[in-house]
């Protein structure tokens, strides 16, 4: 959560001018405060109180990632995923659909390849910055490497290949557009998935990735949908996009688990963040129908586990904290009770704050063992030594 004004010392050029054309809508997302120009300097004080309750570009640890280790003590976090607020809007100018981007940032004077190409730059830029921060920590911090969602599958593997080299130990894949050109489930990607998989690399969808899936903007044109008062880089903060906010993942992982990807690499690690968690249970259980009742004879020489098996050993999903009822999933679900994982979201002002207390009290009356499997070993997938 860096300040936007900062962009440019912290991540490079590009992204310094990102960020200076996307003030006027940094200025609307006034909790994350990624417009704060008199701060300079990581430095509020780390204790219960900052960690669980101040958020934004305020919160300890938030861009200075020699102090996150010790926010994470307070906390009593051993290792997190970490997600970029400015390489968002990096990615999403690759992607972004008739216009969107331009309706956030400032392109003036900038043509569609222009745009295009300074959106490569910043993300690039991130990336350098995930090499330099993962060695700070590489034990407990684990920032997110966004694969370019243009390359073709040959310069998707050798993008990958690298950050690996480099010691990134988790990658983000676009959920609104085909990895490498091709769907997630095309043996063209086996290469990569066994290179994630033979590295104890996780891959992961986030939340802020599914623009391009709906080519056209124009489902969102409508009364009901116009952005409130307080609006959000990630996502557009009305009904809208949160009402469809599950249609980019089902999306991939109905490509995934029946096109056979965790049947052929039964150790990918994969993590979908930030997306919710209500539609993933009558998701799986619909594809256990499709899978087993109709389309059985068909799938049987791509998949031999009904889907919410490969669910259970693959895949983990983040439940939102503050309207989201986890325990009801857990419970509605028992397949999949292994899926659900705890995310502070740290320290973005959607994730809430006291997160961890609200979420105990949320998941203790199903007992110890739903909570130990919720807070530490069903993350342990996406984390792993």
């Amino acid at each position: 959560m860096v300040p936007s004004h900062l962009w440019g010392e912290v991540f490079g050029e590009a992204s310094g001018l990102i960020g200076e054309r996307a003030v006027s809508l940094l200025k609307k997302a006034t909790g994350q405060k990624l417009y704060n120009p008199e701060l300079n300097e990581d430095r509020a004080a780390i204790n219960e109180e900052s960690v669980w309750h101040v958020r934004g570009s305020d919160a300890p640890g938030s861009f200075d990632f020699s102090r996150r280790a010790e926010v994470l003590d307070v906390m009593g976090i051993r290792r997190q995923l970490i997600f970029p607020s400015s390489a968002l809007l990096a990615m999403q100018l690759l992607v972004g659909t008739e216009g969107w981007m331009r309706n956030l940032i400032d392109v003036g004077g900038m043509s569609d390849d222009d745009y295009i190409e300074l959106g490569r730059a910043g993300l690039h830029e991130y990336n350098d910055w995930v090499v330099r921060t993962t060695a700070i920590a590489p034990d407990r911090l684990r920032p997110v490497a966004y694969l370019d969602p243009t390359l073709d599958v040959i310069d998707l593997e050798a993008q990958c290949s690298q950050l690996i080299s480099q010691g990134v130990r988790a990658v983000h894949m676009n959920a609104g557009s085909p990895p490498g050109r091709v769907s997630p489930a095309d043996p063209l990607l086996d290469p990569i998935w066994s290179m994630l998989v033979d590295n104890n690399v996780t891959a992961t969808i986030h939340l802020g990735g599914e623009q391009g899936l709906l080519r056209s903007g124009a489902w969102v044109k409508a009364p009901a949908f116009v952005p409130g008062r307080v609006e959000s880089h990630e996502i557009g903060l009305e009904p809208y996009s949160f009402a469809t906010l599950s249609l980019a993942p089902s999306n991939w992982l109905a490509c995934m688990i029946l096109g056979g990807v965790f049947e052929r690499h039964p150790g990918l690690r994969f993590g979908v963040i930030e997306f919710g968690a209500r539609w993933f249970g009558p998701f799986i259980d619909s594809l256990d129908m499709w899978a087993r009742d109709v389309y059985a004879t068909r799938l049987k020489p791509f998949i031999s586990m009904l889907p919410s098996e490969y669910a259970a050993r693959n895949i983990r999903v983040t439940p939102f904290n503050n309207f989201e009822k986890v325990a009801d999933y857990i419970s509605a679900y028992p397949a999949l009770q292994n899926c659900y994982c705890f995310s502070t979201d740290y320290p973005h002002i959607e994730g809430g704050k006291d997160v961890k207390r609200k979420f105990a009290a949320e998941v203790a009356p199903l007992g110890e063992e739903a909570v130990e499997r919720f807070f530490l070993t069903n993350a342990e997938l996406l984390l792993p030594d």
